[in-house]
């Protein structure tokens, strides 16, 4: 009876001096969290999607109430997030940024780029370029749809083609299928610039033909044209994307058409 009756004095004792640790602890580890970063926190989309530079969106938050990140840094809940987030700072919300989305390099469709190759593994574009893929090309899109499944928005879907397809209105420019596709094929840029190179082999002309009808064939006649918009680099033709100057006039007449003005892998 008493081995009884000083286990129990004993586990009330540590379980009392527990909850006066956590007490005492609670108490000296307490952070006051800023009622403006609350604020913002309710009106951010909370998609954690990385665009606008930080882990996720309650370090967003407080970044932009210790001034070290801009209000209308998330790409994802556009002007009407920032507008909210400028009223809670006490700030003017600023100009509203450019309307932008994901752009997908390649022209390489079923009937367009050629393959000569037979791919039997894993059906996702890291694994098929570890091994050269699945066509002649080994720049080309793989097409195992790796960027549509990072894409938490549902703005790619899979093309006709073979190529996914950015769905204009729905993509947020969050840059999740940027870092997915390995062959670096897509990037994000302003819906305005119309002209862009749909190409990123450096084979030599002659061989790039041979792989794909629309290949860039490094033949310099954008070059010429464009008045320095456009450099050549490895055989292949790159535009100045930090000074785009390229319209109907300087961007026309390429022999193979990887230059184009066209909306290629995109719905409208």
């Amino acid at each position: 009876m008493n081995t009884i009756i000083i286990a129990s004095i004993s586990s009330g004792s540590i379980a009392l001096l527990l909850s006066v640790l956590l007490i005492i602890s609670s108490r000296f580890f307490h952070t006051e969290v800023d009622e403006k970063v609350e604020k913002i926190m309710a009106v951010l989309p909370l998609a954690n999607c990385g665009a606008c530079g930080k882990p996720g969106c309650a370090q967003l938050a407080s970044a932009i109430v210790k001034g070290e990140a801009s209000v209308d840094a998330c790409t994802v809940g556009g002007t009407d997030v920032t507008n909210a987030i400028a009223d809670i700072i006490g700030i003017e919300a600023p100009e509203a940024k450019e309307k932008t989305r994901a752009f997908i390099f390649c022209h390489g469709f079923y009937n367009i780029s050629f393959s000569h190759k037979m791919y039997f593994g894993v059906n996702k574009c890291s694994a098929a370029h570890l091994i050269g893929g699945n066509k002649d090309c080994s720049y080309g899109c793989l097409g195992f749809m790796d960027c549509k499944a990072s894409c938490q928005f549902n703005a790619i879907v899979e093309g006709e083609g073979g190529i996914p397809d950015i769905v204009e209105d729905k993509c947020t420019s969050c840059g999740a299928c940027v870092k997915a596709c390995p062959r670096k094929l897509i990037e994000i840029h302003p819906v305005s610039q119309k002209f862009h190179i749909y190409c990123n082999s450096h084979d030599k002309g002659p061989l790039a033909k041979k792989q794909c009808q629309k290949a860039c064939i490094a033949c310099g006649i954008c070059v010429k044209k464009s008045g320095g918009a456009i450099k050549m680099h490895d055989f292949l033709a790159e535009i100045d994307y930090s000074n785009y100057s390229l319209n109907e006039e300087n961007s026309t007449g390429c022999p193979s058409g990887a230059l184009t003005g066209e909306d290629i892998n995109v719905v409208k």
